[in-house]
């Protein structure tokens, strides 16, 4: 029977983790597009020390668990090197056979995007929060009125879903 790969403290390392001799942690997966990809930490666990003079980075088992969450939702990690403005372009691509008004409400989106600094930003850089204060900066200083705001969270929904999750 084969014996399990340990780390130099004796914890069990999972499939994919690996010790490397300066003591950093990696850990190895495929990407939603088939690319071999590896991240790495200090600390494998959560509950490791925090080396002097480094910053709070994310245990390796904490970034597996991002992860795979985000290999089971089929998003990019990274947030595949696009912006908000790109992803709803590419979103907005997929939409055939939609009634011409649906297409203008799109290009309304697509234009709101292009103005506004937002429409630049990372999709993995967006947090909940930022999309929540856009939001509001559209309607309470650019005077966009309530259903606008709704359309523009129905665009933006579909992929920033968890960061927009407002009722």
């Amino acid at each position: 029977m084969s014996e399990k790969r340990r780390d130099n403290r004796g914890r069990i390392l999972h499939h994919g983790e690996f010790q490397m001799s300066d003591g950093r942690y990696r850990f190895k997966y495929v990407d939603y597009m088939g690319r071999e990809k590896v991240v790495y930490s200090i600390r494998l666990d959560k509950n490791d020390p925090m080396p002097q003079g480094k910053k709070g980075v994310l245990s390796l088992r904490e970034m597996e668990t991002r992860i795979r969450a985000d290999l089971f939702d089929h998003v990019a990690s990274d947030g595949g090197n696009l912006s908000v403005l790109e992803l709803v372009q590419k979103y907005i691509s997929t939409k055939i056979n939609v009634r011409p008004t649906t297409k203008a409400g799109y290009r309304t989106v697509v234009n709101i995007l292009k103005e506004d600094p937002f429409g630049n930003r990372r999709i993995d850089t967006v947090k909940m929060s930022d999309a929540k204060t856009w939001l509001i900066k559209l309607q309470q200083k650019d005077g966009r009125s309530y259903n606008s705001i709704h359309s523009i969270r129905g665009v933006l929904r579909p992929h920033l879903g968890w960061r927009l999750m407002m009722t």
